[in-house]
């Protein structure tokens, strides 16, 4: 499997809603997870809320400013 392009530390905004709740970011990257069975990278996040919630790569795009890229 490619290396994800994020890495802890990184800034990241959700690409559509997660668990009907709005997408107020950024997030920023907290760890990196195992990949999913589809070998679809996981990442955990923590919000603006200090919630941290774990995202699948496809629901998530570099926050503007941002150097990591989709």
């Amino acid at each position: 499997m490619a290396r994800p392009p994020y890495k802890p530390g990184d800034l990241v905004e959700l690409t559509r809603d997660f668990a009907n709740q709005p997408r107020v970011g950024p997030f920023e990257i907290t760890r990196l997870m195992p990949a999913r069975d589809n070998r679809e990278a996981q990442y955990r996040v923590r919000g603006p809320d200090g919630r941290e919630r774990a995202i699948d790569h496809h629901e998530i795009e570099a926050a503007a400013g941002d150097g990591a890229k989709d």
